[in-house]
């Protein structure tokens, strides 16, 4: 093996081991799912990130996330109402014309006994 010229040793001594470091609570955005409430202190945090708010803005956010989730839940509800009753009105109108079929074939079928016995 031939030794190479163009790599040189780094001068000095060997690079201490890393012994820092920052600890994160939490990556990304919190969704605050957990909550502890403070009564002596009267403080809402979030047990995840640690973030303290403010008790009435926290229960007036809390208050129009429900409307909201409630007021999709009604609208789901009347969408799913709406399509039994469209199901039901495709299951009346295929009935119907299964009906208008048989009667059709019934018709149809008479002529053509009749025509298959003549000589």
């Amino acid at each position: 093996m031939t030794q190479d010229t163009n790599i040189r040793l780094f001068p000095g001594a060997e690079i201490p081991e890393q012994t820092l470091s920052v600890e994160k609570k939490h990556l990304g955005f919190c969704q605050h799912e957990k909550i502890t409430l403070d009564s002596h202190n009267r403080t809402v945090r979030c047990v995840a990130c640690d973030q303290v708010f403010d008790p009435f803005n926290f229960l007036l956010n809390e208050v129009a996330r429900l409307q909201d989730a409630w007021e999709r839940h009604r609208m789901v509800r009347q969408d799913l109402s709406d399509l039994i009753d469209r199901v039901d009105a495709l299951k009346k109108e295929e009935a119907r014309l299964k009906a208008r079929i048989k009667t059709a074939k019934a018709k149809v079928e008479p002529a053509f006994s009749v025509r298959s016995r003549e000589p």
